[in-house]
């Protein structure tokens, strides 16, 4: 299953990424303040591939899929953070 992450960074180091499986709205302003600048947020799409049982919960806004132990759930960041480590049945697609 592949599915679409949306990351939210600024371009200074140590400022905070977010991570989420719901486009911003076009509207929506994000900002991040360091040494008496104010830093605009940098959007993009990531493409991941996830293990083929996962489903997205948008109530919970977790990826549910069934694990070596049973049902897991993971949030967007948890997802990133799985597809860039190359766990088992994710990856980022390039």
């Amino acid at each position: 299953m592949q599915i679409t992450l949306y990351l939210r960074s600024y371009p200074i180091a140590d400022a905070p990424v977010g991570v989420s499986f719901a486009r911003d709205a076009a509207a929506q302003r994000h900002t991040f303040t360091a040494a008496g600048r104010v830093y605009e947020a940098e959007r993009r799409e990531v493409r991941v591939v996830a293990p083929d049982d996962a489903k997205l919960d948008a109530m919970d806004n977790v990826l549910r899929w069934a694990g070596d132990k049973g049902l897991v759930k993971s949030t967007a960041r948890e997802v990133y953070d799985l597809a860039g480590a190359g766990a088992s049945g994710f990856r980022l697609v390039e």
